[in-house]
């Protein structure tokens, strides 16, 4: 599989934020292996002696620095909360207030609406949920097709 280097973005932030071990990288490297080869990037990627230097190896060739797309960002989000590792209230706040993603201005609007019931509404969760889950399932596939790629 040749990878890109949105690809390896990815790679450099699930590294650089310990969701990838420096020996699962070496497994996903060597899982490259193929009968014709390996890609020359991702043998001398093998070949890092730990995390930094892949980091480094990864940003110097590509020009990428871990810093994936809002979209992937929000996705990151919408998959912790579908995993009970977030609350709703938690998720939404991270895309609204903790990341300040760009978004566009109608999705913007739909999580502020949603973020809004939490604190007066008698169920908050289930009006926030008509408004969020549109957006997190939006968002969540793209997140699990960038992070499926390094098996993670």
């Amino acid at each position: 599989m040749k990878f890109s280097s949105e690809d390896y973005n990815v790679l450099s932030y699930v590294l650089k934020n310990n969701f990838m071990s420096y020996e699962q990288a070496i497994a996903w490297a060597y899982a490259q292996y193929t009968d014709q080869g390996i890609d020359p990037f991702i043998e001398k990627l093998s070949l890092a002696s730990d995390v930094a230097e892949m980091i480094e190896f990864i940003s110097n060739t590509y020009q990428v620095y871990g810093e994936p797309s809002n979209e992937f960002l929000a996705g990151e989000a919408a998959k912790a909360y579908s995993e009970e590792k977030l609350s709703l209230y938690a998720a939404i706040s991270r895309i609204l207030f903790d990341l300040d993603l760009e978004l566009p201005e109608e999705e913007r609007q739909e999580l502020y609406i949603a973020e809004d019931y939490f604190g007066w509404h008698d169920s908050a969760e289930s009006q926030a949920l008509v408004h969020a889950m549109p957006l997190f399932d939006k968002y969540r596939p793209i997140y699990e097709r960038a992070v499926a790629k390094f098996s993670i």
